[in-house]
Order: structure tokens, then C-alpha cells, then sequence
């Protein structure tokens, strides 16, 4: 199946960092972090901010030796870049179980 035809296609916002999201879920952040060449970076989605800070914390958990950081919160649904707002609630412990 070709990228454009994907039905995540439908979700592409063009004003963000990001043309495509993979997924069909609200929320998707981006993780920046330490690659052997350059950095990398990976995926993390979640219906809920709840289920995203969730997946974000075991992605975080897999490369904590490789200093990474959230780079980017997107609703995509509502087109919203959330980022800042996000970090801060994470890091006040906002989304702990």
C-alpha cells in the first residue's frame, strides 16, 4: 500500500513538525535521542494523555542511556501543538499511576 493512500494520511497536519502520523490515535509525541551517527528519534501515541505518557515512559525506559528528551506533543485530532503544556504536566507528576 502506497503512504498516500494510508488512512492516517487523513490526519496529516501541515503545519506540524510531522507530515504523516502513523496511527489512529489522538495524541502522538515525538522522542529525540542519541543515535551512534546522529540522533534518532521514535513514536509514541496514546488515545488518552494518560495512555500516551504511558508509552512515552517505556520508550524513555528503553534509551535512558542515550540522553533523550520529548521533542514534540501533537493532538491530531484538533491540529494542537501541545508540547509545552504536556512537558510540564509530566514532569509535575501529573500523569503518574
Amino acid at each position: 500500500m502506497l503512504k498516500k493512500n494510508m488512512p492516517s494520511q487523513r490526519q496529516a497536519n501541515p503545519e506540524s513538525v510531522i507530515n504523516y502520523v502513523p496511527h489512529n490515535m489522538r495524541y502522538h509525541a515525538e522522542i529525540l535521542y542519541e543515535g551512534e551517527v546522529s540522533f534518532r528519534m521514535v513514536c509514541c501515541a496514546g488515545d488518552s494523555p494518560f495512555s500516551l505518557a504511558t508509552d512515552i515512559r517505556q520508550e524513555l525506559r528503553k534509551v535512558k542511556d542515550r540522553l533523550p528528551q520529548i521533542f514534540y506533543v501533537e493532538d491530531v485530532y484538533n491540529k494542537d501543538d501541545i508540547t509545552d503544556r504536556f512537558i510540564d504536566n509530566y514532569n509535575n507528576g501529573v500523569y503518574n499511576d
